[in-house]
């Protein structure tokens, strides 16, 4: 290759894309803790509708689809300017002088594509990979809205609440609005010869195009089309897509079991999660969760008990509002503070309010150490130093109990009418 080639190479600004691609993969790498992180602490205290689970299903593909398309072209970008290095010292290309080969072998090498040619297909397919990350997140950003469009209708227009909550459908709704993005359900469109009707399918197309954002990448997309086989582009987007929406539906699965999965690919254990064993759950101890870590659902201090008290603490959840509400209602609790003539009557107002609000937090958690209920337990608003959730502590008197395992049992109320019960939380511990 000539010197003007090699010049014309190096102007190229692949410094500045590496950086760019480089720093956005590493943004992207690591977005998907925040995202957890922020759903784990916002868990307990917010109510996640369908529309927020799809936004985060929605969030974790994007960047997963992101990330291989960076980092593909980061690859390619690499094994680039390793060539091009290696041309820019050595600009006369192959000595077969000094290698002495066989006429045929020194014929085909010269027949071949000249390390510029090389150099330039490399260039093409790099750049390749930067536009198709940037142009599919486009195209899955559009799929998102249109989704999320779609089940707003039918969950408030129609109240087709057991339709939109199903897995199965929001999957298959994803993959049917992607393959329409893609313009791959076009040969199937409604073909009208009505004149009316035409001008509200135009309109509708048009609506659509713009409020599916569409527009952002529709001519890019046809260029795709147009110069490439169709069935190479659906094969190679469906492909694209799907990866990316494994790999997310298995990562959103450590921490989130709706519609989710978790792949265990080196785990060939069969009887491990067996139910016949309690299972320990570092969340539950205080003493071992690591920095940021989270209760979730409440815990005590350690596996090993040694004082004559046992801290027992429990995150106040979004959900128990819901069930208080009701118990409050139901014992005549006042939900607002009147004037008293003196500061005895306001003192026995507040009594009796405490009260009422204890036995609520008694009707909706119940405590049982070693299969025996415990009867008005103290409850006390807290906010937990080490992970900051807010919750109710209460202290049990575990001094007479005999040196050994023991199991405190917390169940939580649910449901209405009638009222029905399930395990919150199993906590074993040892006594000394």
């Amino acid at each position: 290759m000539k010197l003007k080639e090699h010049n014309d190479f190096r102007g190229i600004s692949w410094q500045i894309e590496m950086l760019i691609a480089g720093g956005i993969f590493y943004t992207l790498y690591t977005s998907t803790d925040f995202f957890r992180d922020f759903y784990l602490q916002k868990e307990a205290i917010t109510n996640y509708g369908h529309y927020q689970i799809i936004l985060l299903f929605g969030l974790y593909i994007l960047t997963r689809a992101l990330l291989i398309g960076f980092g593909g072209n980061l690859l390619l970008r690499t094994v680039w300017i390793a060539y091009m290095a290696i041309e820019y010292w050595y600009p006369k290309g192959i000595d077969f002088n000094a290698l002495k080969l066989p006429s045929h072998v020194e014929q085909r090498l010269k027949s071949g594509n000249t390390t510029g040619r090389r150099l330039e297909n490399l260039e093409k397919w790099a750049s390749l990979s930067f536009s198709f990350a940037i142009l599919f997140a486009l195209i899955l950003l559009s799929t998102l809205l249109v989704c999320l469009l779609v089940c707003v209708i039918l969950l408030e227009l129609f109240g087709l609440r057991d339709l939109v909550y199903s897995p199965v459908f929001n999957y298959i709704l994803a993959l049917m609005v992607l393959l329409a993005q893609l313009g791959i359900l076009q040969r199937f469109s409604v073909k009208s010869n009505q004149t009316f009707l035409d001008q509200v399918l135009r309109i509708l197309g048009k609506a659509y195009y713009y409020i599916s954002g569409s527009f952002l990448y529709h001519k890019e997309l046809l260029v795709l089309r147009s110069n490439s086989r169709g069935w190479v582009l659906a094969s190679f987007a469906i492909f694209y897509v799907l990866m990316a929406s494994l790999i997310s539906i298995n990562q959103l699965g450590a921490f989130f079991s709706g519609g989710t999965f978790k792949v265990n690919i080196w785990d060939d254990r069969t009887t491990y999660e067996q139910r016949t064993v309690y299972r320990m759950r570092n969340q539950y101890y205080e003493d071992n969760l690591s920095a940021g870590e989270l209760f979730k659902w409440g815990g005590i201090p350690s596996e090993l008990i040694k004082g004559r008290q046992l801290k027992l603490f429990i995150v106040h959840w979004y959900w128990m509002d819901y069930y208080a509400e009701d118990v409050l209602d139901s014992i005549g609790f006042s939900r607002t503070f009147p004037r008293f003539q003196n500061d005895s009557l306001r003192t026995e107002f507040l009594k009796n309010q405490f009260e009422k609000y204890q036995n609520t937090l008694n009707e909706i958690l119940t405590v049982e150490l070693n299969g025996q209920k415990i009867d008005s337990i103290r409850w006390d608003r807290y906010k937990h130093p080490k992970t900051g959730e807010e919750g109710y502590l209460t202290y049990l008197g575990v001094d007479s109990l005999k040196m050994g395992r023991h199991t405190l049992e917390v169940y939580r109320r649910y449901g209405r009418k009638p009222e029905q019960q399930n395990t919150w939380m199993s906590l074993p511990f040892w006594k000394e």
